[in-house]
């Protein structure tokens, strides 16, 4: 369960309105437009594994990571956890009911300890209307939301397998990657039908191609853990620099 004032109580006025302005959404805005939106955040803190809405709830805020980290989850009809997304600080995510949809599509669930600044989906609207550099910047938003959803689509449908499953593996990488001794830790809980859903392919197909990297020392394949032990390697292949015999 999230707690409330005490802790949210760290996070006034002039440090939300501060950490805003390092947002691509809100780094643009007028001062007057920027102090009246950071007073509007409500600040949210959620223990390892809580859960910071549930698929299918009421769409009631528009979230904004502060710190920590966040997975964005679905459970499919087997009753199995597949991870959407990974949700870094300075990201929006949970932004449906600002974009007009009533129900969120998936929960989203607390990787330790994280601060959530969550913006009331009524006040999000209102401030669109009230603020024109706010409603440019919520336009924004969505067009870059819909670039990134073009590209993906592009990668489903043109792409090789190998390549989608390494573009996941260093999108992850950069997004949730920790630097050791050995390579480059995914340092989020991975399954591979996790990752076979990501990179929109079958279990079957990602555990063989994962296998097959594992031996060839171009990652190191754990349960629910992927370390990236030759970087560049996997960039070759997720721009197909490499022919798709020697994967």
């Amino acid at each position: 369960m999230a707690t409330n004032d005490a802790q949210g109580a760290a996070w006034h006025v002039g440090e939300r309105r501060a950490f805003l302005t390092t947002v691509p959404l809100f780094g643009s805005l007028f001062p007057e437009t920027l102090s009246s939106v950071a007073a509007q955040f409500q600040v949210r803190r959620f223990p390892d594994g809580a859960f910071v809405f549930l698929a299918g709830t009421a769409a009631d805020a528009v979230n904004l990571l502060a710190a920590g980290r966040i997975k964005v989850i679905r459970e499919t009809e087997a009753g199995q956890e597949v991870i959407l997304r990974v949700i870094q600080p300075g990201e929006l995510f949970g932004g449906a009911g600002g974009w007009g949809e009533e129900r969120y599509p998936a929960s989203a669930v607390a990787l330790g300890p994280a601060t959530v600044l969550r913006l009331p989906a009524r006040t999000f609207t209102a401030l669109t209307a009230e603020y024109p550099d706010f409603a440019v910047a919520v336009i924004h938003q969505l067009v870059q939301r819909l670039r990134v959803a073009e590209r993906r689509i592009e990668e489903l449908q043109t792409q090789r397998v190998e390549r989608r499953i390494a573009h996941t593996l260093l999108r992850l990488a950069d997004r949730a990657g920790v630097k050791t001794p050995d390579g480059i830790r995914i340092d989020v809980p991975l399954s591979r039908q996790d990752l076979a859903e990501l990179a929109g392919t079958t279990l079957s197909t990602a555990s063989r191609t994962l296998s097959g990297w594992d031996q060839r020392g171009l990652i190191a394949a754990g349960r629910e853990r992927v370390t990236i032990l030759r970087p560049h390697d996997l960039v070759a292949i997720a721009d197909d620099l490499t022919p798709p015999g020697a994967e």
